[in-house]
């Protein structure tokens, strides 16, 4: 009797003790999820939380003033999105004025009193009760603030429907901010799968919330042509005519480009269009005989299979036809670059590369422009540091040498079209699995010198997407991670401080219709 007594007395203390440990996780998950700059991805540089809350109401007005009118108007727009994005769950229809005479109850955006040391990007927010400032040195910054705004309403926000019996309220806080990175990119591949104007548009603006600042479209490959070319129209209608498995493909006309294009800035994203080259060109050996070393068109390709195809690189009609290309691609870009493309150029002589690359680079940089390409594109004699590598393989040793800015895109960690598990029903495994907290336990200057690293790009291969619930299942969550390391500094970055962040995003995610992996 007396052995039974004791052994459920160390059951009893078993019990107990295993409740603390469970009370105690529970405490510390709702004060890391309740803290104010754990509600926000990215990370913002610093956030002090005060007393009280600011309440939105049906009065709110949103006051606007730039240095100049016209950087007053640029801050309307903002203005404009923001309300976009609040009157749908509010029901609220803010008023916009032109002023800096702010009453109480109010938003004010604002670039009088901006710092030069927040750079282009950076911002303050001041939230009192009476009042919620957002203050930067260039209208871009009032944009990336706007973001972090939006993350701090209750996540009823996000939907797109009018939300009733809740206190719209942001908390009383001072939240300073700017990136650490320029460059923090996302590629999406329409060229595999075509992809519809309006699913690159939706996944422009849930890029942007995050502060992802860079669209890099793949628009060529073997699979499929998708930019209109006006002097090479079989480019579309036999190199954009299917795609991965059949189908019926598609493209973007010259028009329809630019309009997402400026869709694109209206949101200070930058479109960097890509044209594959000299490998990953069936589409258009099927368009065109005299770019193939036979003379002869190849047929339309619909598998995943890659480097057996590339350009006939010792014939000046190859380089009039790319000159053409280019000059038209940059006569509706407005991006500084052209990616060339550049990557697993199986099937070319390595000489012959070498040399096609240093004669694009060339074409790119008569048109005003400057070229970006995978590696080793960074190994051609013909290039200087002026040309930008982007680091997939992880061979970057003579783009080191030569001083060349980089984007790091390593693909065991960066990649969107791995799958995180063996259950993931999408995407490839070449690269291994990449679960979310791979994808984020991760820093740029693990592969290239920081003074060299431009930023960060997470690529999506399209082989198995085919529709927009597949791209947001291997885009979301882990983009946010991506969206991270390229905003916050090594220093303010913890894989288990962020998970209880992310924990936050999954409700705004839903809200918003995202199809994230959970």
């Amino acid at each position: 009797m007396h052995d039974i007594l004791k052994d459920k007395k160390k059951l009893t203390v078993a019990i107990i003790i295993i409740i603390i440990i469970f009370l105690i996780f529970f405490i510390i998950n709702k004060i890391m999820v309740k803290k104010l700059d754990n509600q926000i991805v990215p990370k913002p540089v610093s956030c002090e939380e005060g007393e009280g809350k600011f309440i939105l109401t049906k009065n709110t007005s949103i006051y606007v003033k730039g240095n100049t009118e016209e950087e007053t108007e640029e801050i309307y727009k903002i203005a404009e999105f923001l309300k976009g994005k609040l009157k749908p769950s509010t029901g609220f229809d803010f008023n916009i004025i032109k002023s800096d005479k702010v009453l109480e109850g109010n938003i004010y955006l604002t670039t009088i009193g901006g710092e030069k040391d927040q750079g282009n990007e950076g911002y303050q927010i001041s939230t009192t009760s009476k009042n919620v400032n957002l203050i930067a040195y260039k209208a871009e910054g009032i944009a990336r603030g706007v973001q972090s705004l939006r993350q701090l309403f209750p996540a009823e926000i996000e939907k797109n429907y009018l939300v009733t019996n809740i206190e719209w309220t942001l908390p009383v806080s001072v939240i300073k901010d700017k990136p650490e990175y320029s460059y923090r990119g996302l590629m999406i591949d329409v060229a595999r799968h075509f992809i519809s104007l309006e699913d690159i548009k939706r996944q422009i603006d849930l890029a942007a919330e995050y502060k992802i600042n860079k669209l890099h479209l793949h628009l060529t490959d073997d699979q499929g042509w998708r930019l209109e070319i006006k002097k090479w129209p079989e480019l579309t209608t036999i190199g954009g005519s299917t795609q991965v498995g059949g189908g019926e493909g598609g493209y973007y006309t010259q028009e329809e480009f630019k309009g997402l294009v400026k869709y694109a800035a209206e949101r200070y994203v930058e479109i960097i269009p890509e044209i594959e080259m000299p490998g990953h060109t069936n589409a258009a050996l099927a368009s065109y005989d005299f770019l193939n070393e036979d003379g002869k068109s190849k047929e339309v390709y619909t598998g995943i299979d890659v480097g057996f195809s590339t350009f006939k690189c010792h014939d000046e009609k190859t380089y009039e036809f790319i000159d053409d290309v280019i000059k038209e691609v940059s006569d509706i870009s407005p991006s500084k670059y052209i990616h060339i493309g550049g990557d697993e150029p199986k099937n070319a002589l390595e000489d012959d590369y070498y040399y096609f690359v240093g004669r694009v680079n060339k074409i790119v940089e008569k048109y005003g422009k400057t070229a970006i390409g995978w590696d080793p594109c960074d190994k051609s004699s013909d290039i200087s540091k002026d040309f930008v590598l982007q680091n997939w393989s992880n061979k970057n040793i003579v783009a080191k040498d030569k001083g060349m800015k980089m984007i790091v895109s390593v693909a065991k960690k960066c990649y969107l079209d791995m799958k995180y598990d063996t259950s993931t029903p999408y995407g490839l495994i070449w690269a291994g699995y990449i679960p979310v907290d791979k994808a984020y336990k991760w820093d740029p200057t693990d592969y290239a010198p920081k003074d060299l690293i431009w930023g960060i790009e997470a690529p999506l291969w399209t082989e198995t997407i085919t529709n927009s619930k597949f791209m947001d299942y291997m885009i979301y969550p882990r983009l946010l991670g991506h969206a991270e390391i390229g905003w916050t500094t090594k220093e303010k970055r913890n894989w288990n401080e962020y998970k209880y962040r992310l924990k936050v995003q999954y409700e705004r995610m839903k809200n918003k219709g995202i199809n994230y992996y959970n």
